[in-house]
């Protein structure tokens, strides 16, 4: 067995999200692999063991407000996170490798891209791309019609998308990550083959590496169990069809437009009165207001709780315009619940159509309400499909096999740096 390794991660917090979700399990599988993880957070929120707090610092005072109040009146992104340049302190004699994840975080943030070149050039690096925001010159999402990320921004045509900046100064922050990216040695991952091919689409990341590794996900949280004992335990009539939606399908409209809501609704209005949805979510009591009919809304659960509706439903629909990768189909299927969605980014791979779901062209309200009208007269399909997707999810999005795919890497760019210096 080779020996263990010392794995620096790098992100923007410990809880929130999917992304928080993903390096958080990927840094308990790598303990439990028996590797030294250590995770620094630009915002610490939990206890959990090895996690660290990145401490922002100041070198001269008043300086960081000078650097905001450029930031804000330019438009730029990040250009004075000193702490984040020198962060190699922290960990300098107990790491083998840095695995950089998002560095983007609200108006605020936590890491700056200028500290990219030096930081690889002291460690074996990665980098984990699950957004857009290394492409782009300030959003995490693009505009679904919006390819000006492959040219180098500019005349950005909606600053309001997250991480919102008020001024148009998407053209530098597009340069400089192009610049920092050049001068960096950095192996790239993305969390699917769709959000590759959009990188090497993008002249930022010209001649570097960039393979794909799945999301991992809990295997042991998100599991198959007794639909009726889920049903009870949320209080569920027992012989309903239950559609689960949660995610952007609850959360209201994309990029501002028509949106994931406004679908989904329309796919159920077509299966009404035969359908019980479940929503969950923070808008769940919202988008059960918009719907008018029998169902269960829930907040935003733990991630115990969230397998519980998983297992609860007969199927899960996904309305995402845009996922880069799918974190709730793939949920969904390690807890064996088929998914209908649209054909459109990472869900093209999470959900493997005719075998664990459906997937309906893009947009398609009405061949999404189709689909699950299918699989609700189907029920012998759907059956197959729930028995395939639960064995698909654990070989693909388990957590141990894709930490084990992250140590492969790992070796891979320390040999490589062994290698360039002799």
């Amino acid at each position: 067995m080779s020996d263990p390794l010392r794995i620096t991660l790098i992100h923007t917090a410990d809880h929130g999200g999917g992304a928080e979700a993903s390096v958080v399990s990927l840094h308990n599988a790598l303990l439990e692999l028996g590797h030294q993880s250590n995770l620094y957070v630009g915002t610490k929120h939990t206890q959990l063991p090895h996690v660290h707090a990145i401490q922002r610092h100041r070198c001269i005072p008043g300086v960081l407000r000078t650097a905001k109040w450029a930031e804000d009146r330019l438009g730029w992104q990040y250009v004075y996170h000193p702490w984040f340049r020198k962060l190699d302190r922290k960990f300098r004699d107990h790491a083998d490798v840095i695995h950089f994840h998002s560095l983007w975080s609200g108006r605020l943030g936590y890491a700056d891209v200028g500290g990219l070149p030096r930081l690889s050039r002291l460690f074996p690096s990665l980098m984990t791309l699950r957004d857009m925001w290394m492409l782009s010159g300030h959003c995490a999402y693009p505009a679904v019609d919006c390819d000006r990320w492959k040219t180098g921004c500019g005349q950005c045509p909606d600053l309001s998308l997250a991480p919102a900046i008020d001024v148009d100064g998407t053209a530098h922050n597009w340069q400089r990550k192009r610049k920092m990216i050049q001068r960096s040695n950095i192996r790239v991952i993305t969390v699917s083959d769709w959000l590759r091919q959009q990188v090497q689409s993008c002249p930022i990341f010209d001649n570097t590496p960039v393979f794909t590794v799945y999301n991992g996900l809990d295997e042991g949280v998100f599991c198959t169990g007794n639909q009726q004992q889920a049903r009870s335990q949320l209080n569920i009539p027992s012989d309903a069809f239950v559609v689960m939606l949660a995610g952007q399908s609850v959360e209201g409209t994309f990029n501002r437009g028509g949106g994931a809501v406004d679908f989904a609704l329309q796919a159920l209005d077509l299966n009404k009165p035969d359908v019980f949805p479940l929503f969950v979510g923070h808008s769940a009591s919202a988008v059960a207001t918009r719907w008018g009919q029998p169902c269960r809304a829930l907040p935003f659960q733990t991630p115990a709780d969230l397998a519980t509706c998983y297992r609860a439903a007969n199927l899960t629909l996904v309305a995402s315009q845009r996922e880069t990768f799918g974190r709730i189909p793939a949920e969904s299927q390690l807890c064996g619940t088929p998914v209908v969605a649209f054909r459109n980014g990472g869900l093209t791979e999470v959900v493997m159509h005719e075998q664990t779901g459906l997937l309906v062209d893009d947009e398609d309200a009405v061949g999404l309400g189709a689909a699950v009208q299918q699989l609700n007269r189907s029920r012998e399909q759907l059956a197959e499909f729930s028995a395939q997707a639960a064995q698909s999810a654990a070989k693909r999005f388990g957590n141990a096999a894709i930490a084990t795919a992250y140590v492969d890497h790992y070796r891979s760019v320390i040999r490589e740096r062994s290698q360039d210096r002799h």
